[in-house]
């Protein structure tokens, strides 16, 4: 069995969170640890801005930091993890969010 975790090339970007805090991920480098993470019911949202070339985390419709991933170029795809036992809705084509660019 290989287990090969998001962010750990220079490929992935990711957010890691659990019930405390949350992080970033890239290139095995963790960055920016945020305070507060998720419980059952929490919404976690992914923003993609392809026009900004920007990556944006949102937990329970705040945003994770003001951008996590920048200067993003190239083909991507998209990819979630859970750890084992976890159990999660995923809705696509959503409505993306106003996000303060400051």
């Amino acid at each position: 069995l290989f287990l090969h975790r998001l962010g750990k090339d220079d490929k992935g970007f990711a957010m890691y969170i659990d019930r405390q805090r949350s992080w970033f991920q890239h290139n095995s480098i963790h960055e920016r640890r945020v305070e507060g993470g998720i419980s059952t019911g929490s919404t976690v949202g992914v923003l993609l801005d392809l026009e900004r070339h920007t990556l944006h985390f949102i937990v329970n419709e705040m945003p994770q930091g003001s951008v996590a991933f920048r200067d993003l170029y190239g083909v991507f795809y998209p990819a979630v993890s859970v750890n084992r036992g976890v159990t999660l809705t995923l809705h696509t084509g959503l409505f993306a969010p106003h996000m303060d660019y400051h």
